[in-house]
């Protein structure tokens, strides 16, 4: 009883817009969460799709949609975190599916949920740049406001960005590297991604950036 009224309050905090409560039921809920996907990944494609990263999505939805969650009971919360999460498994399935049928790369790309918007992709593109400088003017400098934006993280934040997405590790490998749970690692993802939004401030209109 005591720890069903601690994640009534703690969804209660959540919904009210508390992040640090959120954080807290999302750590609590990862492991069922992860065990859940990991039975209903196919085996043929658990090479090219990571739990943990389908685990990542999932979290940016509930982080966009939990002040419109009415707080009814606990296992309403995990159903709804269920739902979610198994509908992010579905888009990543669908898109691989869509991929080995050699579908056009523009609609497999509009069947992944978007993990933070443009900032994502302009982290790749800094990863590629970083890789193979480009000749452009204009690209050179949305780079290198996005990297300065980047450095002037906290140094917890700007080190799981440049892990997930400038080395491209898997959300399990960060977790090793950072030594952090898998479900810290993705919590602080997204934490990061919104901090680096919000650091780019007026550039994000000179980057066609979106949250």
């Amino acid at each position: 009883m005591d720890q069903d009224t601690s994640v009534a309050e703690l969804l209660e905090r959540a919904v009210a817009g508390e992040d640090a409560a959120l954080d807290r039921l999302l750590l609590r809920q990862h492991p069922r969460l992860a065990g859940m996907l990991a039975r209903k990944l196919p085996d043929h494609l658990r090479s090219v799709i990571a739990v943990e990263d389908v685990l990542q999505e999932t979290y940016v939805v509930v982080f966009r949609e939990i002040r419109a969650f009415r707080p009814q009971s606990a296992p309403a919360f995990e159903h709804w975190l269920s739902c979610v999460a198994e509908h992010r498994l579905y888009d990543a399935i669908r898109a691989e599916h869509a991929a080995k049928r050699g579908g056009d790369w523009r609609q497999v790309a509009s069947q992944r949920p978007a993990a933070s918007g443009t900032v994502v992709d302009w982290l790749e593109q800094v990863a590629l740049h970083e890789r193979t400088p480009s000749q452009s003017a204009a690209a050179r400098e949305a780079v290198g406001i996005v990297r300065a934006a980047l450095e002037g993280l906290p140094e917890h934040y700007s080190q799981a960005l440049r892990l997930r997405y400038l080395e491209g590790l898997t959300v399990a490998q960060t977790a090793e590297r950072m030594k952090r749970t898998e479900g810290a690692v993705c919590v602080l993802c997204h934490r990061a991604l919104k901090r680096l939004h919000t650091a780019l401030g007026s550039s994000t209109e000179f980057l066609g950036l979106r949250e």
